[in-house]
Parts: structure tokens; C-alpha cells; sequence
């Protein structure tokens, strides 16, 4: 996880995107590259981060094929169950694609005062 998560932070501080931008997709990388990890059998999961005019946006690939990833309410006794939530409340918008031989994750934040042609 730690190497995801340098990989994506590395990458947006080149592009010089805001701190609290990258920390929220640093979060958000910790969070799909866990459930990947946990929740399929993967060999490999790729780990996508690209910026475009308005958006930063990380995708997360692997080789699951358990179902669509939906955001739960965990009781609060339970330890686990909170990954897609935080998700959701830290990304703009985020979606889950199935494929041929898994599932591909991303999730963007809208970079702020950016406009299309700004980069």
C-alpha cells in the first residue's frame, strides 16, 4: 500500500497540485488498493493517477471478480466497512466498472480554479 500511495503522491506533487488535493487521493488510493487487496484474489492491481483540465483522478484495477464495490454503513462496533464511505465523502465522484478479467475503480476530485486549457 505504502508504494501505491507514494506512487500517487509523487506524481501529483509533480504536477503541482494543491496538498489537500493529494492528501485526499492519497486516502483514496489507501482505500481502493486495501479493498483490492482484501476483497479479491489479485495477482496485480494497477494503479492509475492522471489530471486533466478540472479533475485529479486515481483508478484503481485488479483481477476481482466478486460483484459491483458499494459504500456501507458500518455499526460502529465494527472494525472494518468504512473504505468505500471515506471514498465517497473525500471524491467528487467515483465509479466501479466490471471487466473481462475484474474490476476497475476510480475516483476524481475536482481540482479547484481550474478551468479546461488551464494545463
Amino acid at each position: 500500500m505504502a508504494h501505491a500511495r507514494a506512487h500517487a503522491v509523487d506524481a501529483l506533487r509533480e504536477w503541482q497540485i494543491d496538498d489537500d488535493i493529494v492528501e485526499a487521493l492519497r486516502l483514496i488510493v489507501s482505500e481502493l488498493v486495501t479493498n483490492a487487496v482484501v476483497h479479491t484474489a489479485s495477482r496485480t492491481i494497477e494503479i492509475t493517477v492522471s489530471v486533466t483540465a478540472t479533475e485529479a483522478i486515481v483508478t484503481v484495477t485488479d483481477q476481482g471478480l466478486f460483484g459491483t464495490p458499494a459504500a456501507r454503513k458500518a455499526r460502529p462496533e465494527e472494525e472494518h466497512g468504512r473504505g468505500l464511505a471515506l471514498v465517497e465523502a473525500l471524491a467528487t465522484r467515483w465509479e466501479s466498472s466490471p471487466l473481462a478479467d475484474g474490476t476497475q475503480v476510480e475516483a476524481a476530485v475536482t481540482l479547484p480554479g481550474r478551468t479546461a486549457g488551464a494545463l
